[in-house]
């Protein structure tokens, strides 16, 4: 090595300790899995209870869904660990967002014989919360490869 390359390689050993430490602050700031879990579980559970088309399964549903709203909440703000939001509204984080609320609906349509409840429900329900999961942590890892790259706009940034 000479001397001429010690300053180069010196700025290059900074800069990759400030992406490896932009990193590891991103990781330790992202929400628990468990909590994903719980909410789009909670969320599948209420979408399985209002497939059963009948009043107390819409009362359920509707009752386990506010229920689980709220209890997510309040876990989210005890376990918030990073505040603000980077907007993912790209085109993929767009067709992500369509893809499960149009499986959703259109599962949703669907009309159900009756000798097909409550599997069909049940089924429905565990579809759902688990494209709610994967569309969850699918919107968190893009946020976390942009906020490590520095890859965003300050318009990008919501409260």
């Amino acid at each position: 090595m000479t001397s001429a390359d010690a300053p180069g390689t010196a700025a290059r050993l900074e800069l990759s300790s400030l992406e490896s430490a932009r990193q590891a602050a991103v990781e330790a700031t992202r929400r628990p899995k468990w909590l994903s879990i719980l909410f789009c579980v909670t969320i599948g559970v209420a979408f399985g209870f209002a497939l059963l088309r009948s009043p107390w399964g819409w009362t359920v549903g509707i009752t386990v869904f506010v229920l689980g709203c709220v209890v997510f909440l309040v876990l989210d703000a005890r376990f918030k660990r990073r505040s603000g939001r980077l907007m993912n509204l790209g085109a993929g984080g767009a067709a992500r967002f369509l893809a499960v609320y149009g499986a959703a609906f259109v599962i949703g349509q669907i009309g159900v014989p009756g000798g097909w409840q409550p599997w069909f429900s049940i089924a429905a329900g565990a579809l759902i919360a688990l494209m709610g999961y994967v569309y969850l942590r699918w919107d968190e890892d893009a946020t976390a490869k942009r906020l490590a790259a520095g890859d965003f706009d300050p318009n990008d940034l919501m409260p």
